[in-house]
């Protein structure tokens, strides 16, 4: 009997100790555990506040490029527009075929130094600033006539502007309306 009495006598506080033990880790490991997901949340949190700042820079330096794309295509407009194209290229002593070339040519500069915005734009409104182009083009070589041909630069150019758009027909106001509402709706 007293075998039995000195195995309950170590036995019992043993197994008071392992169950402290055993509720000691558990408080532990919970701890622990509710530490490390508030550690992963936090992590979480920061990343998303990057992924967001990211974002809002992105953000930001598009519509700066898209502000400029408009702001370049608007200028393209103005500088193709017969009146504003002729008044800067018309010189003195010119005739009319090589004033034509000289307005073409610059148009077509002009047009594949901006090429690159489309990018930024919606394809509607490129193709607005195309069709003007390309109707600003044909109104110069519409213009053209082979009773021309001897003609002065500045008889030339009274008959582009002559033969001119109607005001619902310009190409360009359209085109610049398309730029004006699509940045409206930037």
């Amino acid at each position: 009997m007293s075998f039995f009495r000195e195995i309950i006598l170590v036995s019992v506080p043993l197994i008071f100790l392992l169950v402290a033990m055993y509720l000691m880790l558990r408080h532990f490991f919970k701890e622990n555990g509710r530490q490390f997901d508030f550690l992963k949340n936090e992590q979480e949190l920061q990343r998303l506040k990057l992924s967001i700042d990211k974002k809002l820079n992105s953000d930001k330096i598009l519509i700066q490029h898209k502000l400029q794309a408009f702001e370049r295509m608007a200028l393209f407009l103005e500088r193709i527009n017969p009146p504003n194209l002729i008044t800067r290229y018309i010189g003195a002593n010119q005739k009319a075929p090589e004033f034509q070339k000289l307005l073409l040519q610059s148009i077509r500069e002009e047009y594949e130094h901006n090429m690159s915005q489309q990018i930024f734009l919606s394809s509607s409104s490129w193709e607005l600033i195309k069709s003007a182009k390309e109707e600003i083009s044909g109104l110069i070589n519409a213009s053209m006539s082979a009773e021309m041909m001897d003609k002065s630069a500045g008889i030339f150019a009274q008959e582009i502007l002559s033969k001119g758009f109607s005001d619902n027909k310009d190409p360009i106001d359209k085109a610049m309306q398309s730029l004006k509402s699509e940045l409206a709706d930037l």
